[in-house]
């Protein structure tokens, strides 16, 4: 919705841009003490989690596919209508919507917008920054305007995006978990608002169980994870040798058990693939090595919502996003909408595909 985007935005990815080396902390205190309670956090609760991983089963999930499927969605007047007509044809009733704090003066806009989808269930993703970070008492101020413009049309609220990235604005984990604490102090004026969090980008399970289990004071009512499995492989294949995408769920619902400052909800807030021949869409290089072509991606898609949807551990998925030729469902370039393979993947999948078995093409 932006007019003009900060200059460490790119607005054709959607995220900010790389850091330099020289914008990186990589050394210093307050960076080693966060990293020594990480690892302390592990060692002492890697028993636990074990027991607990080895021990869970799969369980059967009774969750209709039209609340397990979510979708992301971007204000863009060019294509607002044709985004409600797709929106429809889908037939897709689980919404997630970012809504960026440096635009915190037009988030007015971000709730009549909200509103053009009656009947629709909207997840509200707040992004932070650096500026997050450097001033709490601005944060606090961002929060409750945000809070106050889209909880009458909304009740979930996810609390940050990919915290584990630097050039998110977070230099590491305890410095998010102040913005959560800072989160939980602002809601108190919002009785019926749901924090939803920690929104870990990435298979990283050590700083995933920090946010789970610390002495900060906020709840989660749901985790959330921004879980890509692989930029260009299968929800079959194996990180490390043995975490595909279930035992990645696995070990996830597991450190939420032990977890301290969570309820235990899993929600897939971010996954896609990104496509080859798209820079500069791709948040990556567009390399073959990690990029993927239009019917794989389609694939894939299947897979993970099959996966995720019959461990019985997870609640909802969302795809992120609707339209961008990068990485969606629609490529908008030249002025017209096409659809990818994966928009009828998609489609497929919150028609009574998503019951299907998941198969390995690979």
């Amino acid at each position: 919705m932006s007019e003009k985007s900060p200059s460490w935005w790119d607005p054709y990815s959607n995220q900010p841009y790389k850091l330099s080396a020289e914008d990186k902390t990589r050394s210093g205190r307050p960076l080693i003490q966060e990293y020594l309670k990480i690892l302390a956090t592990a060692l002492g609760m890697a028993p636990a989690v074990l027991w607990r991983y080895w021990g869970l089963r799969a369980r059967s999930s009774r969750t209709e596919a039209r609340s397990f499927v979510g979708l992301s969605v971007s204000p863009d007047t060019r294509y607002d209508a044709q985004v409600q007509e797709m929106v429809e044809d889908l037939g897709v009733e689980e919404l997630l919507l970012r809504v960026p704090t440096w635009e915190v003066d037009r988030v007015d806009e971000y709730a009549r917008y909200v509103q053009r989808y009656p009947g629709k269930r909207f997840l509200i993703n707040v992004l932070q920054s650096r500026d997050s970070v450097h001033d709490p008492l601005r944060w606090r101020e961002q929060l409750a305007k945000i809070f106050s413009s889209l909880s009458p049309f909304a009740s979930y609220f996810q609390i940050g995006n990919a915290v584990n990235r630097s050039k998110w604005g977070c230099a590491h984990a305890g410095e998010y978990l102040r913005l959560l604490e800072a989160a939980e102090e602002v809601r108190a004026g919002f009785p019926h608002l749901k924090l939803v969090g920690s929104s870990v980008i990435d298979f990283e399970p050590l700083v995933t169980l920090r946010t789970l289990r610390n002495r900060y004071r906020y709840h989660l009512d749901v985790v959330s994870s921004l879980l890509y499995v692989n930029r260009r492989g299968s929800p079959f294949g194996r990180q490390f040798g043995v975490f595909d995408l279930r035992n990645k769920l696995r070990l996830i619902h597991a450190m939420m058990s032990v977890g301290n400052r969570n309820a235990r909800r899993l929600w897939i807030t971010e996954m896609n693939w990104p496509l080859l021949h798209t820079k500069p869409y791709t948040p990556n290089s567009g390399h073959p090595r990690s990029t993927v072509d239009e019917p794989t991606q389609a694939e894939y898609l299947k897979q993970y919502f099959r996966i995720a949807y019959q461990t019985g551990w997870v609640e909802k998925v969302y795809w992120w996003q609707l339209i961008n030729p990068g990485y969606g469902l629609v490529d908008h370039r030249g002025g017209t909408l096409r659809r990818h393979p994966a928009y009828f993947a998609f489609k497929e999948i919150i028609n009574g595909g998503l019951y299907e078995p998941p198969v390995d093409r690979r």
